[in-house]
């Protein structure tokens, strides 16, 4: 297929420490991932400045604020500029300094205030995937809204309820409250967002048809009523469903469309968005070097905007793209980098939560310093605190230091346990593969002597009988042919038949092959070097098959997604298995592990393996193991 447009490129930047930023990505993704050609660059688009940072005149209207109400209106107003670009980062920052400016204030509409700016903050938090935030935030605005259950901040609060129920797995509750806001909204503005998200949980659901009629309705509203950005986000999940039914020509056409009018019309965030999507139907046709051009462009562009979930996704189709036309060594190095950027992603999100604590805690520390200094002015016994608070000083300093010392009594311990905990581990896992080694080794010796020997002699036997023609002898062979069978069949058994006479990586492709048969999800098998991994020992083949075997079960039975990729390569003397899925995810921190990942974890320890999960919620799941040849 032929690329439809001349996608843009980034260009000069107004300041200059910008411009050294983003030359220094231009060569890393030229030279270390081989993207683009020289001709191919020049098709580029030059932004001149990056287009999501608001223009001065709007700080300059919060400056010159007479009140507290225009101060709230001239900072929504950059909030809404912020929505509109998708910038999450500042919509929540300047929603949570609203927040607490709302809370020193007297207003006679109070309670409102709360629960708009409530609204806001909670869907910026649940597109970064902070459910339990969002969940937090949507419910402190019905708190304050719940006076007027028929009002429009509780409907749009209680349709984010609904959507975070539904993606924190409670799946019918959270459709119920969706189709309860649906016949519950205040204005068609409101109930055709509540069939939005509707569509979305149809969706996810498998339930395409019911998705697409959902989407058709509002899109014809939002195009009426003027709604640009929310027709352009229905056109981009029409085009989705048009790729899972593989009408691959529709697709194309609308998600180009959506991201070409979301360029034009400066919606940056869903512009990436569209050119990810397309990067994925590429890939799903194979047509691997225009995948690589669109996300090529949406990764530097997320770059400049600092998006780093957009710039996750675009890397994740890249490294695709490149294991495809078995450029391995670009690919792995497109896996370090994801790894990184997870890392920074977590990162920002825990300072995050950090920083909202800290706001937190100083408001409440204000708090209470003003009503302490209220409650001494009003004291007559000031003398007797002006000496007690020094002798309560150093109390609470004999308090911290015993402490101190405790948790240090406390730490020491903890390390020597830590210690002999690992030697133990050691300890035992050199049992373990002792014990390994020793079976197989006696069930190799019981097969060549149940092959070798009793069996020779049962033919042997048989053989001499067989020289004479008289009914019982007749009998005899019979019982000693059946003996033979029984001798042979036992002495294949023991030593499983598959991994001495066929390659290893046939056994995987046929077994990935067998499953895909049966299975609606779209399934990758990359292998590299073949004649690499086939020379690996007997006692690692199994190993590795029992683990892909366990890892492609649980996607298909929790993941709930539609594509699966795995590869199996050989790099630095260690066999790497990667194993990718873009299902609903999970946390890591509350997720609870079962039988099947301890017998996971239990067989990378006999063969000295090592393995990475990298999974948030609806964002998919990566699984990196690596394994040592020596």
């Amino acid at each position: 297929m032929q690329l439809k447009i001349e996608i843009g490129w980034l260009g000069k930047v107004k300041r200059a420490l910008f411009v050294v930023k983003q030359m220094v990505v231009i060569v890393c993704l030229l030279f270390t991932c081989g993207v683009l050609s020289q001709t191919e660059m020049q098709m580029f688009k030059a932004f001149g400045v990056n287009p999501t940072i608001p223009n001065d005149s709007l700080f300059e209207n919060i400056k010159k604020a007479k009140d507290f109400t225009s101060k709230y209106q001239t900072t929504f107003e950059l909030i809404e500029f912020h929505q509109q670009k998708g910038n999450i980062d500042s919509i929540i920052y300047y929603g949570n300094k609203l927040y607490t400016e709302i809370s020193d204030q007297k207003l006679k509409d109070k309670e409102n205030y709360i629960a708009e700016i409530s609204s806001v903050i909670a869907e910026g938090k649940l597109e970064k995937g902070l459910f339990d935030e969002a969940l937090k935030w949507f419910l402190r605005g019905i708190e304050h809204s719940k006076e007027n259950k028929d009002s429009k901040l509780y409907i749009k609060n209680r349709i984010g309820l609904g959507v975070v129920k539904f993606v924190r797995e409670k799946e019918e509750e959270g459709q119920a409250i969706i189709e309860e806001c649906i016949e519950k909204a205040p204005n068609e503005k409101l109930k055709h967002d509540a069939l939005f998200e509707l569509g979305f949980v149809f969706y996810v659901k498998g339930n395409l048809e019911a998705a697409k009629e959902n989407y058709n309705k509002v899109k014809v509203f939002y195009v009426s009523e003027g709604y640009t950005k929310e027709a352009l986000k229905t056109d981009l999940w029409l085009g989705k469903i048009l790729q899972r039914e593989n009408k691959i020509e529709e697709a194309l056409d609308i998600c180009y469309t959506v991201f070409n009018q979301s360029l034009s019309s400066g919606f940056y965030t869903l512009y990436a968005k569209a050119g990810n999507t397309l990067g994925s139907i590429y890939l799903q046709e194979k047509d691997y070097e225009n995948a690589k051009k669109i996300l090529s462009t949406v990764y530097i562009n997320s770059i400049q905007w600092g998006n780093l979930d957009i710039e996750r996704r675009a890397i994740l189709g890249l490294q695709n793209a490149y294991a495809k036309t078995e450029d391995y060594k670009n690919a792995y190095s497109l896996m370090t980098q994801l790894n990184r950027l997870n890392n920074q992603i977590l990162e920002i999100q825990n300072k995050q939560q950090v920083n909202e604590l800290e706001v937190q805690y100083k408001t409440l520390e204000q708090k209470q310093e003003i009503q302490r200094q209220k409650a001494m002015k009003k004291n007559i016994l000031i003398g007797f605190l002006i000496v007690l608070i020094p002798v309560l000083g150093l109390l609470y300093m004999y308090y911290q230091k015993l402490q101190t010392q405790s948790k240090l009594t406390k730490t020491l311990e903890e390390v020597s346990q830590q210690k002999i905990t690992t030697l133990l581990k050691d300890q035992e896992l050199k049992l373990v593969k002792a014990s390994l080694e020793g079976q197989n080794n006696e069930r190799k010796r019981i097969a060549r002597e149940l092959h070798d020997s009793i069996g020779g002699n049962l033919a042997t036997i048989k053989l001499q009988l067989s020289n004479k023609n008289t009914s019982k002898q007749e009998n005899l062979i019979q019982q000693v042919d059946d003996t033979y069978n029984q001798v042979r069949e036992l002495s294949h058994n023991l030593m499983p038949k598959k991994f001495k006479d066929s390659a290893f990586t046939s056994i995987i492709s046929a077994y990935i092959d067998n499953v895909k048969t049966l299975s609606k999800e779209q399934i990758t098998l990359q292998i590299h070097p073949k004649e690499e991994i086939d020379e690996v020992g007997e006692n690692l083949k199994v190993e590795l098959y029992k683990i892909i075997q366990e890892l492609l079960t649980n996607a298909l039975k929790h993941a709930k997604a539609t594509e699966i990729d795995i590869q199996l390569s050989v790099f630095n003397n260690s066999i790497k298995l990667l194993f990718e899925d873009d299902g609903v995810g999970f946390d890591q921190e509350k997720v609870k592990y079962g039988l099947g990942f301890q017998n996971l974890k239990d067989r990378l320890k006999t063969i000295e393996g090592n393995i990475f999960i990298n999974a948030f919620p609806n964002r998919g799941t990566v699984i990196d193991i690596d394994v040592p040849l020596n």
